[in-house]
């Protein structure tokens, strides 16, 4: 029986063959890396995909501190935008009692609100902060001592609101940034427009347009 014979042309191809081979693989595997890097890097600052230029456009960015939330948010320009924020839906109410609000700039921002004992005063607030390639500003407003004992306690939370997809509207439309319901005691959701059955302690945070009262029904039973 004769032995195959392998010339210098063919030992060449073969060669080839396995250093393509093994760089293909190489570079496949350097590539799904860098994706996943890619993908946390996205995670962690808050990628915001393309929408129309007319768009809002808001998404979840992680948090590892207790008590913290970060959305990063898109506004078109010449639109008036702001966030507005609370710690309670009121019972029955359809949408929370905001407590104040924060003017947004066009282009994107870092939206964080936060819950702490401020150690000036010692007092728990709530607090919102704005950061923009301009600067940064920030609001707050104290926490009944009711409210700051549920965010120091451990409670169900059901978290809604924006996620790690980006969630676009157009403009003249609003946001719910967040939406951490805090089940302390028998609060439950009612479904449809009737809201909660008993005050429900959260945190609540809305991309909205600055264009009317910050609380409308509010606002129209005072006068």
């Amino acid at each position: 029986m004769t032995r195959p014979q392998i010339t210098i042309r063919g030992l060449l191809i073969l060669m080839a063959t396995i250093v393509l081979t093994i760089t293909y693989v190489g570079n496949f595997i350097r590539m799904r890396s860098a994706e996943a890097e890619l993908a946390r890097l996205r995670d962690e600052v808050g990628y915001l995909e393309a929408s129309d230029a007319d768009e809002i456009a808001a998404v979840r960015v992680a948090s590892t501190e207790p008590l913290v939330w970060q959305s990063r948010i898109r506004v078109p320009k010449g639109a008036a935008y702001r966030v507005a924020y609370s710690a309670v839906w009121g019972q029955a109410k359809q949408a929370p009692e905001w407590f104040a609000a924060q003017r947004v700039p066009e282009g994107e921002s870092l939206i964080t609100v936060r819950v702490l004992k401020d150690p000036r005063d010692d007092r728990w607030k709530i607090t919102t902060i704005v950061r923009h390639a301009g600067g940064v500003s920030r609001i707050g407003t104290a926490l009944p001592e009711e409210l700051a004992t549920v965010f120091r306690g451990t409670h169900d939370v059901m978290s809604t609101g924006v996620g790690r997809q980006t969630v676009s509207r157009s403009a003249g439309e609003s946001i719910r940034l967040f939406d951490e319901r805090y089940f302390a005691g028998s609060s439950m959701l009612l479904y449809g427009d009737q809201g909660p059955a008993e005050d429900l302690v959260g945190i609540y945070a809305e991309l909205q347009p600055d264009d009317q009262p910050l609380n409308p029904a509010v606002a129209r039973s005072r006068r």
